[in-house]
């Protein structure tokens, strides 16, 4: 079961890490996980938490993108 979540969740993070760059490749520094999938806490339904880090300061339009 535990293999099964973390398979899904690899599966979303490379989905979403790619729409993240596409938007804001120019100025993208990273992608920090954190949360329940990385202090053991995961469960199926789980929300997955990301912190983008970029190198200026996004206007309203693009963060709400």
């Amino acid at each position: 079961m535990r293999e099964a979540v973390i398979a899904e969740v690899s599966t979303q993070l490379s989905e979403v890490v790619g729409v993240i760059e596409r938007h804001l490749e120019p100025t993208l520094l990273a992608v920090h996980l954190y949360g329940s999938a990385v202090d053991g806490g995961l469960k199926p339904h789980s929300d997955i938490d990301l912190l983008v880090t970029v190198t200026v300061r996004l206007d309203e339009t693009t963060r709400r993108a």
